[in-house]
């Protein structure tokens, strides 16, 4: 039979009834192989025996291995069975992929066809949502390169205003120690003069008339003269230093204001950083939800791929692209069925002891174990 693009079946099955199928287990993505059922190797178990003490305790004893062996078997089954139905669903997400691809229709599988593509289509949306937000990654960070340029550009701006600025305040203030100090000299300079004069009055006064005297007071008024010939200087310095107050002032107040536009310059690089940060943290944060949306969307196209593979193995269509997966569905169903039949046979044989046979022989094993215990002990103290 040709392959055909649309298959469309009426089956004669119970058919939902407009309610969505259960939600099956996740198909895992792991290659499982068909494992052929192949019963476990394992002791008989013993039958009773007539009731003398030693055949109690040789039951007991077979009995214990035989159970033994059946818990281990039965738990080895429980993992292969886990196992099948693992690679059975993903055989059945396989088949519902197939049907996917070959368009298979009906009313029978409307519901999961729809739920499929509405993931699809809610995966599509969110990949574009997703290479959205990636753009406007890129085209934040270009901006926030143009920004940080633009503000450092003004940060190395503001440096340079605040060094101009110190560096024309320590040169007036340079200029303005300098006078002080030159002013402080001619002060020194001026009360030396007027000491001497002063001595030399004192001098005057007490030395007696004639030519010393008249020596003495010349003497003092030439004093008096060097210091008054300073007071010019004295009046020049203070002139340059009142003049100097106002470009110190005016200077002051340009290296505050250009501190105040560094620090300004900085708030504004540091708003701007955090700015950045925080819009990727964002975007960052709404990729991760996109991503985690995708997940939960492809989780859901994959368990309702094998719900929709199951509606197709329950209503078998004749396609031959199917054969091989129907073939494969039957052989691990026909493993889980042996397994599980095996494992009720184990656990029926398990439960399946005489009780008093094994109390006689559970007892004898005791006092065996007991008395070979006191025996080594007598012969320990003989010995």
């Amino acid at each position: 039979m040709a392959p055909r693009s649309t298959l469309d079946i009426s089956s004669s099955r119970a058919t939902p009834t407009g309610l969505e199928p259960p939600p099956t287990r996740i198909h895992r993505p792991e290659a499982l192989v068909d494992r052929p059922f192949a019963p476990p190797k394992v002791s008989p178990v013993p039958e009773i025996p007539e009731p003398r003490l030693v055949d109690a305790a040789k039951y007991t004893y077979k009995f214990a291995i035989a159970r033994w062996q059946r818990r281990s078997a039965i738990k080895e089954l429980g993992i292969e069975i886990k196992q099948d139905t693992e690679a059975l669903d993903q055989v059945l997400g396989a088949l519902g992929r197939t049907a996917r691809g070959a368009r298979v229709e009906g009313r029978v599988f409307s519901a999961e066809n729809a739920a499929i593509s509405g993931a699809e289509e809610r995966i599509a949306n969110l990949q574009r949502e997703s290479n959205d937000v990636d753009g406007r990654k890129v085209e934040e960070n270009s901006k926030f390169v143009d920004v940080e340029r633009e503000r450092n550009e003004k940060l190395v701006e503001g440096e340079r205003l605040v060094e101009e600025a110190q560096k024309e305040l320590q040169n007036l203030e340079a200029q303005r120690r300098s006078l002080r100090d030159r002013r402080k000299e001619l002060e020194r300079r001026q009360k030396a003069f007027l000491k001497n004069a002063d001595d030399h009055d004192r001098q005057a006064g007490s030395a007696p008339l004639g030519d010393q005297r008249q020596e003495l007071r010349r003497a003092a008024e030439g004093h008096r003269k060097e210091a008054a010939a300073l007071e010019p200087d004295k009046q020049e310095i203070d002139r340059r230093l009142a003049s100097l107050e106002r470009p110190i002032s005016e200077a002051t107040a340009r290296l505050d204001a250009a501190k105040a536009e560094l620090d300004a310059a900085k708030r504004s690089l540091n708003d701007a950083r955090e700015g950045h940060t925080h819009r990727l943290a964002e975007l960052d944060a709404e990729q991760k939800r996109k991503a985690r949306e995708v997940g939960l969307a492809e989780a859901e196209i994959q368990r309702r791929l094998v719900t929709l593979g199951t509606l197709v193995n329950l209503n078998r269509i004749e396609d031959p692209q199917f054969a091989e997966l129907y073939q494969r569905i039957d052989r691990l169903r026909s493993a889980i069925t042996a397994r599980t039949t095996e494992i009720e046979k184990l656990t029926a044989e398990r439960e399946a002891y005489d009780r008093g046979t094994l109390v006689r022989g559970v007892a004898t094993i005791g006092v065996a174990f007991v008395l070979l215990i006191a025996l080594i002990v007598i012969l320990r103290a003989i010995l």
